[in-house]
């Protein structure tokens, strides 16, 4: 059985076993009189996230809306294999991500050289199915869907994480689905960990998204790694003081020429955050330590050599 919980009034939490381990990928169902997909995992979580539909009761077909937050293959690659079971709905993307869902080949090469290594469940990963043109709708800051009398989703540029990331208020609840753009909320918010992606990770935008966030004034968060968080306006600060601090200690680095410590003060700070999901949440942890601690902590030095014109 899929787990599926709803989280908010109308609004279903679906684990997609995002590479074969239990909570670490979060894809939303919003039930409405229309009804909205929230991301949709990598298409080997395709099929776990139908049968999670299923379970709340709604059809596939009765999907109106597949929004994803960015088009990273863990939060929209199974777009093109999931919106064939949904023939009336329609594929929402940031517009300067919605030529990738139409023509995925870039994306699918980027993929491949992000993660310098080539496995079997990479390359079901980035098994990518097109979607045709027509069906995909580009938004824009500010832009809204109404589902119902009283859900409105309205949509937030949240560059940083990526250029082509958005967030989703939803009126019903004062909720924000958050994407990557407020970082990762695992082990039962034990773990708290941002996603700093190359090459196009931008510290200063990033900055500026989660203080946008946090004027909002949302009530929770629904993160799509993992669950859902009723704090909202501190997990906001906790990611603002991560950047913060990550800036502190690279930035004190350039400043004494010691750039190959900032590596290391930042390798300490990331595994000692991820230290308390070691035991109980196992899998989470190793695939966290082993892939989104040294991708993140390389996106971030990357942005100051690009900063500072280092080699």
């Amino acid at each position: 059985m899929v787990g599926v919980k709803e989280v908010a009034e109308n609004i279903y939490m679906i684990d997609d076993n995002l590479y074969s381990i239990p909570e670490f990928g979060s894809v939303y169902l919003i039930n409405e009189e229309k009804k909205a997909l929230i991301d949709t995992g990598p298409t080997p979580s395709a099929n776990v996230v139908l049968d999670g539909i299923k379970e709340t009761g709604v059809s596939p077909a009765d999907i109106d809306y597949l929004i994803v937050t960015h088009i990273h293959l863990d939060h929209a690659g199974g777009a093109g294999f999931l919106i064939r079971d949904m023939p009336k709905a329609q594929a929402v993307v940031h517009n300067r991500g919605a030529r990738h869902l139409i023509d995925p080949t870039r994306l699918v090469s980027s993929a491949m050289a992000a993660q310098d290594r080539v496995d079997e469940g990479l390359v079901k990963e980035t098994e990518v199915v097109p979607i045709a043109a027509e069906r995909v709708k580009s938004v824009y800051d500010g832009d809204t869907i109404r589902l119902g009398e009283r859900q409105t989703l309205r949509i937030i540029d949240a560059p940083g994480h990526a250029p082509h990331e958005l967030c989703i208020h939803e009126s019903r609840n004062n909720g924000l689905f958050t994407g990557d753009a407020a970082g990762i909320c695992v082990g039962a918010h034990k773990a708290l960990i941002m996603v700093n992606a190359p090459p196009s990770f931008d510290l200063e935008l990033s900055l500026t998204t989660v203080k946008k966030l946090m004027e909002i004034q949302p009530s929770r968060l629904y993160y799509a790694h993992f669950d859902v968080a009723d704090d909202a306006e501190q997990k906001l600060r906790w990611a603002l003081d991560t950047l913060n601090l990550w800036d502190d200690i690279t930035s004190q680095a350039v400043k004494y020429n010691r750039f190959n410590e900032a590596e290391e003060r930042l390798m300490a700070q990331a595994y000692d955050t991820l230290e308390p999901i070691r035991g109980e949440w196992p899998l989470v942890y190793e695939y966290m330590a082993k892939h989104d601690v040294p991708m993140s902590i390389g996106g971030f030095l990357k942005y100051y050599r690009d900063k500072h014109g280092m080699n």
